[in-house]
């Protein structure tokens, strides 16, 4: 309002100047201070106020983003707010960084989620990495006397020795079946005994005569061999 009403004339008003703003009537001649801010949602008018927002990587300071602070919180971290009201229609806000997990946990990345760090000393290992919010503890295999490579070589060589004494009972168990199968008096004889004595066989009696003839003729001709040997020696 510039000027007042009197008995022969209104009330005279006129807007606000630029960077001031009145959202209502009233008899006072004054207008509110239009409020800075990081990023403008809306700009200001003589009618309304502006509207503030803050740009990525900020927070808001109070309840109408008039002033902005900076997100320091890290992956692994989330914000902990916590409100002060300083007036009528004035929040401010305050913002403290706490860790996403508890102290034995560490924040999975790619899935967004709590996991519980590898605690070294119960497989028997040395820690090389404690780990922190977001990576796992990382365990030191080589200062192991028996590291899991050794456990997977003496499963290894168990699996081998098993699987050689079962191929050994396995051909064991075939030789003696096959030894059941060809048993000396099981097999057929190949042979047939031919009896040598001529007293066993029924000859004819011409056959029978023959063979006196022969055996006198055999007797004969020995005792000449053996006479023709006694004249000999006596030369």
């Amino acid at each position: 309002m510039t000027e007042y009403c009197s008995e022969h004339r209104q009330s005279i008003c006129s807007p606000c100047a630029e960077g001031s703003y009145s959202d209502q009537y009233h008899l006072f001649n004054t207008c509110e201070e239009c409020q800075s801010c990081q990023e403008y949602t809306q700009k200001c008018t003589p009618t309304t106020n502006a509207k503030c927002s803050c740009r990525p990587g900020f927070l808001c300071s109070n309840n109408v983003c008039s002033k902005c602070e900076e997100n320091k919180c890290v992956t692994g971290e989330r914000l902990n707010r916590t409100a002060r009201s300083t007036g009528k229609w004035l929040t401010e806000y305050s913002y403290q960084c706490v860790p996403f997990c508890p102290d034995t946990e560490y924040f999975d990345v790619n899935k967004k989620i709590c996991k519980p760090r590898t605690q070294c000393s119960l497989f028997g290992l040395t820690e090389h990495f404690p780990g922190n919010k977001t990576h796992n503890s990382l365990c030191d295999e080589r200062e192991r006397p028996g590291n899991g490579r050794d456990f997977f070589h003496v499963i290894l060589g168990i699996g081998f020795v098993l699987l050689s004494l079962t191929l050994l009972v396995l051909l064991t168990y075939a030789c003696i079946r096959k030894l059941r199968k060809h048993k000396p008096g099981d097999k057929p004889s190949d042979f047939v005994a031919v009896s040598t004595d001529v007293s066993d066989f029924h000859l004819s009696k011409e056959e029978s005569g023959l063979q006196l003839i022969i055996q006198d003729e055999t007797k004969t001709c020995n005792s000449l061999c053996n006479l023709h040997v006694d004249i000999t020696s006596l030369r």
